[in-house]
């Protein structure tokens, strides 16, 4: 039985045998698509590929550091790393680079202002403490 027809025919079957035994929630998960069917190799299920790191900023860590020091205001700062259009994962790494702490669910403005407050933020405050 090597003609994919019935190969096709004899895998329906088996698949029409083993939905017959499926409880009525289940069939119901599957015919609106909430659950699917899956072919698991009969040695078990495959290992879960792993997550690809995250790519690093367009630019040098050390450049995009320089460049928030030099910055005058925080909207400068921030309009900068906006300019870089660098992804969620992007700043995430940028934060870890500089020791920004940053939460794991934070969204692209929640760090892009927590990267802002900590670099060109906070040598502005101490700038403005400092000439008092």
């Amino acid at each position: 039985m090597t003609d994919p027809a019935d190969l096709a025919h004899e895998v329906l079957l088996r698949v029409a045998a083993f939905v017959k035994t499926l409880p009525a929630d289940q069939l119901a998960d599957l015919a609106s698509g909430a659950a699917k069917l899956e072919l698991v190799p009969k040695g078990g299920r495959p290992a879960r590929a792993t997550k690809a790191a995250p790519a690093a900023p367009s630019r040098p860590v050390s450049e995009i550091e320089a460049m928030l020091a030099e910055l005058g205001t925080r909207q400068a700062a921030a309009q900068y790393l906006n300019d870089l259009k660098l992804t969620v994962a992007q700043l995430r790494e940028l934060a870890k680079a500089l020791s920004v702490a940053a939460p794991a669910k934070a969204t692209k403005a929640a760090l892009t202002t927590a990267i802002v407050d900590a670099t060109t933020g906070r040598r502005l405050d101490s700038l403005a403490l400092s000439a008092r």
